[in-house]
């Protein structure tokens, strides 16, 4: 039997028939009053039980949300349950405050009477009409290597609506955007790199027409990375975003994190689960309301803003470190490794991942640039052998290319902390020595059955990328052998094209760490 088929007789508890205040009368014609609600109403009489005093209720009730209008009555209940009615007797029954929030709405009332009597409460909830929906067109380009069906577009681009759209959570705000494919998926001019690896070839990528854009790699977002999957600027006053292919049902909270920043939005410390968390996460769809408004209203070019979003400004924004690294390092943080997470691990924390890179490294596949970043901030002496030898190791896969990047970007940052004469060495030859780099190369097109885009772009374009990611690593070691190794480079007229160019942004990056320190640059880089 239900607590409202539990009734007792309780006249006998009851102030009927006792002092009563003035009673007044209206008529009001049928006719008076126009319709005055708008969106979904509904009603409910809810019999809480004899009671007296002061009482905070809470009822508990999923059509209700935090923008829920919920209009209060309360009274002494009739023997015989709640159809029976409401009557007024001596006793004076006040509601003091009525708060909707997300599932329920809590009531704080009083009963003034001196022992238990019977309390109704009649709520009136209106929940307001829903905003319309607001519709973004977006064009989406890829890379000729990249396979993007029209098909993919549409489920990600939908799915980008359904994170926003859906609230989660009593701190998630629904915000009624949805995303729609603007024409048929282009395929991006073919001056454009598939591996995005220096300044000049992001701004060519951003500068080639408007909308979401995939490629191969991302290695430069505000600075060279080794593990970034999406790069966009901090206010734009069109849809402008990079990004790579990535795990299906994490490509919408993705792409929408990238249109966030597009909006003005910068990352967010205080919910894990937010959509610009710096990290990505299958959960991570949690907008507030400030969020909300600046993804209801899209792409706006704000001032002094425009530079792209890089890896989040941690010490500022309040995220700290994992205890675990291992649980630092199995999170994709989108626009790369913050360098001021990772540098606080220890010697210690350097044993596990090397555990895991020498001892089981297929277990950890999609993890690796991530790994093997980390490690070179931590910058242990007894890290730089195993990361030589996964450098030159036959291991195939797009994981474990882009982990050799990563390993050749952050060396730099590792022979900054320590010092390390053989991490330098390593760098300078597969910078300079284009047998080297096409060594490297081949060993990964000898196995790339596990990787065929790889192997469509060539030994050469493979050797090239590989000898670019040693010279930023060379820039980011910041020591005077290396400064002269990449002013030879940019001047060498033999060298490689794509060497050559980048060598130029190197130069003045090398310069910039060395003047600044390998600290503060990241800071300044993560604080634009």
């Amino acid at each position: 039997m239900s607590e409202d088929d539990r009734i007792e007789p309780r006249l006998a508890r009851s102030s009927l028939g006792q002092a009563r205040p003035g009673i007044a009368e209206a008529q009001l014609a049928a006719t008076a009053l126009a319709p005055g609600l708008d969106g979904m109403g509904f009603t409910y009489r809810h019999d809480w039980g004899s009671r007296h005093g002061e009482w905070l209720l809470r009822l508990n009730w999923a059509d209700l949300s935090a923008r829920s209008q919920v209009f209060v009555a309360v009274g002494e209940g009739m023997p015989g349950g709640r159809d029976e009615g409401k009557f007024i007797g001596g006793a004076r029954y006040t509601v003091h405050n009525v708060a909707p929030r997300a599932g329920g709405v809590d009531i704080w009332v009083s009963i003034d009477w001196n022992e238990d009597i019977p309390l109704f409460v009649d709520y009136l909830v209106v929940n307001p009409a829903n905003p319309p929906t607001r519709t973004v067109q977006v064009t989406v380009q890829r890379h000729a290597s990249v396979a993007l069906s029209e098909a993919d577009a549409d489920r990600i681009l939908a799915d980008m609506g359904s994170t926003l759209q859906n609230a989660d959570s009593g701190t998630d705000v629904a915000t009624r955007v949805r995303f729609v494919r603007d024409g048929a998926v282009k395929v991006l001019p073919a001056t454009i790199a598939a591996s995005i690896q220096t300044e000049a070839q992001l701004l060519d990528l951003l500068n080639a027409g408007t909308g979401i854009k995939l490629v191969q790699a991302i290695r430069w977002c505000g600075g060279p990375g080794g593990s970034i999957i999406g790069c966009a600027p901090l206010g734009s006053p069109t849809v402008n975003v990079a990004a790579v292919r990535f795990t299906p049902d994490q490509e919408g909270i993705l792409w929408v994190h990238e249109y966030g920043h597009n909006a003005g939005i910068g990352h967010r410390a205080d919910e894990r689960r937010a959509v610009m968390y710096p990290s990505i996460g299958s959960d991570h769809n949690v907008v507030n309301d400030a969020e909300s408004e600046r993804f209801l209203a899209g792409p706006v070019t704000l001032a002094g803003v425009g530079s792209v979003m890089p890896a989040c400004a941690c010490e500022v924004e309040g995220i700290d470190a994992p205890a675990d690294v291992r649980d630092f390092v199995t999170r994709h943080w989108i626009e790369g490794i913050p360098y001021e997470l990772a540098s606080q691990y220890t010697e210690n924390d350097a044993r596990l991942l090397l555990q895991w890179l020498v001892d089981e490294p297929e277990r950890h596949d999609e993890f690796l640039p991530e790994i093997v970043t980390t490690l070179c901030f931590i910058a242990s002496p007894a890290a730089v052998e195993p990361l030589l030898d996964f450098v030159r190791s036959a291991r195939a896969g797009r994981a474990a290319f882009n982990a050799r990047h990563a390993v050749l970007i952050h060396l730099g940052d590792l022979v900054n902390r320590s010092g390390s004469q053989a991490a330098l060495d390593f760098l300078t030859l597969v910078a300079t020595g284009s047998e080297t780099a096409i060594a490297l190369a081949k060993a990964q097109v000898a196995n790339a059955a596990a990787a065929a885009e790889l192997a469509a772009r060539g030994v050469d374009q493979l050797a090239a990328e590989l000898a670019v990611s040693a010279t930023f690593g060379l820039a980011l070691a910041a020591t005077p052998a290396a400064q002269q190794t990449i002013d030879a480079l940019r001047d060498a007229p033999d060298a490689v094209d794509a060497v050559r160019q980048a060598a130029a942004e190197a130069a003045k990056l090398c310069r910039t760490v060395r003047a600044q320190g390998q600290k503060a640059y990241y800071r300044a880089k993560s604080a634009r």
